[in-house]
């Protein structure tokens, strides 16, 4: 669009056109006065009319008609320098000069607001192509990660069962070609269910085993089973719970599932010997959990789309860390689920990231089992 686009003129500078139209008109008229000849004084004083409206809309339009028209009644209708109107051809010729620029106004405007419409229909529509382009780019890589995910610990698993079955491997490189084949096929495991998840969430058919429940075991859980690669990397586990007891209405296993979630996201981008903090609390009438690292953060142009599906920072297949970026969109939607929040912290990159869940608490905890929930209320499409 051009500068003088309606979305693009600041009000100052339409209203000084307007003053400097009126002004230059004023002026030239002025100077091609001929005392001999009546001047057509309002070819100019329109032309400063059809300018300023044309370029700042319907007020900058008013106030140059507002301004020729004094000065075409001062300067040039009968009495001159006077503002009074003592005939009726004076009279006519200044309504003439009104109505004109009136109309030349109103058209000017119409014009400006059907050019906003248009380009507010281009912006909806420039953001649609950008949003479809964004998400079949988006699907691309996914799918490229996927095959590399799944292509690369099968072709560990395939080399080393090759030199197993081949009986020629001593008995400790046995032992370490059975952990590795046993870790790909673990991680080969949780791929596929993250898959799983994703496709039941998005059809609407993840169903929950609603029950009241105390949210620090399971949160302890996690932590104990996330222990050992913590340790691996020398990180350094850190806990805070709330001293009285915190319950909530949820299913343990996928609770347990957000956790580990955030637990594994927190250790795989931490540097050795860093830190993660888990901390539990009662905030008001909700569970607070949050988990906060000091590893890499997130880049605060990626951070609004951290909870997206098939959004990973970095998309190259030459990336250090494995995983398909469907981690956190399943933890969003498990916590929604269960009728909570869940929100991403960062300062930027380098200075570690801090995830919050706030799940609901039970008011008047009976410790019962509860039924289990309808399909209906356990139930959420993916968007």
């Amino acid at each position: 669009m051009s500068d003088t686009s309606p979305r693009s003129v600041p009000q100052w500078r339409a209203y000084g056109v307007a003053v400097l139209s009126s002004a230059l008109a004023l002026l030239i008229t002025l100077l091609l006065d001929d005392p001999a000849v009546e001047p057509n004084t309002s070819l100019f004083f329109i032309a400063a009319v059809v300018i300023s409206s044309w370029y700042g809309g319907l007020g900058p339009g008013l106030l140059t008609a507002f301004l020729t028209a004094v000065a075409h009644t001062y300067f040039f209708l009968p009495p001159t320098h006077s503002l009074a109107i003592t005939n009726s051809v004076a009279a006519a010729r200044l309504t003439e000069f009104v109505m004109v620029s009136l109309l030349i106004i109103s058209v000017n405007t119409a014009r400006r607001s059907a050019l906003r419409r248009a380009e507010a229909a281009c912006m909806k529509a420039e953001a649609a192509c950008a949003e479809a382009e964004a998400a079949t780019r988006a699907k691309d890589e996914f799918l490229a990660a996927v095959s590399h995910e799944l292509r690369t610990p099968a072709t560990s698993i395939l080399g080393w069962a090759r030199l197993l079955r081949a009986g020629k491997l001593d008995q400790t490189i046995a032992a370490r070609a059975l952990e590795t084949v046993e870790r790909n096929i673990k991680l080969q495991v949780k791929l596929i269910e993250d898959l799983l998840d994703v496709s039941r969430i998005t059809a609407g058919n993840l169903r929950l085993q609603i029950r009241e429940m105390e949210l620090a075991p399971v949160v302890q859980a996690a932590l104990e089973t996330v222990r050992p690669a913590a340790e691996a990397k020398a990180i350094h586990l850190q806990t805070r719970f709330d001293a009285s007891a915190i319950t909530v209405s949820g299913d343990p296993e996928r609770l347990q599932q957000v956790v580990w979630n955030l637990l594994s996201n927190a250790i795989k981008f931490t540097p050795t010997a860093g830190r993660v903090e888990v901390q539990l609390e009662r905030v008001g009438s909700c569970a607070r959990l949050t988990v906060s690292d000091t590893g890499r953060g997130i880049a605060p142009d990626f951070l609004p789309h951290i909870f997206e599906r098939y959004r990973q920072a970095d998309t190259s297949l030459t990336r250090t860390q494995r995983g398909l970026g469907l981690g956190l969109a399943i933890v969003r939607h498990l916590v929604e689920l269960h009728g909570g929040t869940v929100e991403a912290e960062s300062r930027g990159e380098g200075h570690g990231a801090m995830f919050i869940v706030k799940l609901p608490l039970v008011t008047h905890p009976t410790h019962a089992r509860l039924p289990q929930a309808s399909p209906q209320a356990a139930m959420v499409k993916m968007t």
